[in-house]
């Protein structure tokens, strides 16, 4: 079994020499962890500074691969990985902030644990990492962990070890700084992919950090949420929705206690109704666009997600002729109410009855239209099996 060590660096000059003769030093201790041969791969990625230049003199034993234009971080890595012939593929930063003999305890731990991902934790309490970082990196495994059934420490670890055979559960990948995230994110949700750590120390860099805090933690957050979508939806979107569900009825129960403490709607109490409006209708909104949502990745996945039962009860009752049934109520319900309101303004052209009914009605109708329509994308989703079926074995022409 061939291990494979990917070092994409970016203008590293001040660093490479040491990273690269550590990771050379490191080849035999790497080895005793179970592999036959480790093979060292450094990665330009349009450096501009001598950093090709030094890594050359380390040459035939380390071997480099120069990208003429910057593609990214991600990129590099994946440059790595397509020209490397490792079974087992690791990377970790050109920056001297890693041990490479770090990589022989992540072997053993794959190999011994049956995982397609081994990451090395910088989360502990000798890390040099930056404060702000560590924040960072704190509200990403918070997430992660919150959409999978998992408990990461580190999610963003820029050394890890996995096995060549995951790559494609894995791809796409980005090409930027979040392209680690991204793959914690994918093999947390994915049931088939299995990711461990161990901990690992990790030191301050040499030289200027290429990470932006504010710009690539927005794109860490993003990346984490596209993948939460695809696997998860229904987590992903369910949280929020149930919390302004839960706020709605918050406030609910305050505006109920109030009219019967004073037999009456306040006017202030304006404010309240208004908000128990909007949070119940985008919370509500939130829970079908997930229900729909997981029905949608089912389909694409090939294969019905096994879930808890908050979300098994859900699923059971967002179903259309529920929101159908629901619907038609909730219509009735608003109409009825505001029948005086609407026979003043045909007749009169103004609106004389209490804003609260108003209110209430507008809340019905607004929650009315949103299971109708819950209902009718839903049927038009159930009707993609057959059709789907249907092309397959008319080999993609319809009739």
């Amino acid at each position: 079994m061939k291990f494979s060590i990917v070092i994409p660096a970016l203008n590293e000059e001040q660093a490479i020499a040491g990273t690269l003769a550590q990771a050379i030093a490191a080849r035999d201790h790497i080895i005793a962890s179970g592999v036959d041969d480790v093979e060292i791969i450094l990665v330009s990625d349009g450096s501009t500074d001598r950093t090709v230049e030094i890594a050359r003199g380390f040459e035939p034993q380390v071997r480099v691969e120069v990208l003429k234009q910057n593609r990214g971080y991600g990129a590099a890595i994946k440059h790595g990985f397509d020209v490397a012939t490792g079974d087992l593929l690791g990377f970790m930063d050109a920056d001297g902030t890693c041990d490479p003999r770090q990589f022989a305890a992540q072997v053993r731990h794959l190999l011994g644990e049956g995982a397609d991902i081994c990451c090395g934790s910088r989360m502990g309490p000798d890390s040099e990492m930056p404060r702000i970082r560590r924040i960072g990196n704190h509200l990403f495994r918070a997430i992660v962990n919150r959409l999978s059934d998992h408990r990461l420490t580190d999610v963003a670890s820029g050394m890890r070890v996995l096995r060549r055979s995951c790559l494609d559960a894995l791809y796409p990948m980005p090409d930027g700084l979040h392209f680690t995230p991204a793959m914690s994110c994918r093999a947390a949700l994915d049931p088939a992919l299995k990711i461990v750590e161990v901990p690992m120390p990790y030191s301050e860099r040499v030289g200027r950090s290429k990470l932006s805090v504010i710009r690539d933690g927005l794109r860490f957050l993003r990346v984490i949420g596209e993948i939460g979508l695809t696997y998860r939806p229904i987590r992903f979107l369910g949280v929020p929705g149930v919390l302004l569900c839960l706020l709605a009825i918050v406030y609910t129960i305050g505006f109920i206690v109030n009219y019967i403490h004073v037999g009456y709607v306040n006017d202030w109490l304006i404010y309240r109704l208004a908000g128990i409006t909007a949070f119940a209708a985008a919370g509500v909104s939130l829970l079908l666009t997930g229900v729909l949502a997981e029905r949608m990745v089912a389909l694409l996945n090939g294969r019905e997600r096994h879930h808890g039962g908050p979300t098994r009860l859900l699923q059971r009752v967002a179903r259309p002729s529920v929101a159908l049934t629901s619907a038609v109520v909730l219509l009735v319900a608003g109409v009825y109410a505001n029948r005086h309101t609407l026979l003043q303004y045909l007749s009169t052209g103004h609106v004389y009855v209490h804003w609260s009914v108003v209110l209430f009605g507008l809340f019905a109708v607004v929650l009315a239209f949103s299971l109708l329509s819950f209902a009718a994308l839903d049927f038009l989703v159930s009707l993609f099996p057959e059709q789907m079926g249907r092309l397959r074995r008319t080999g993609g022409h319809t009739p």
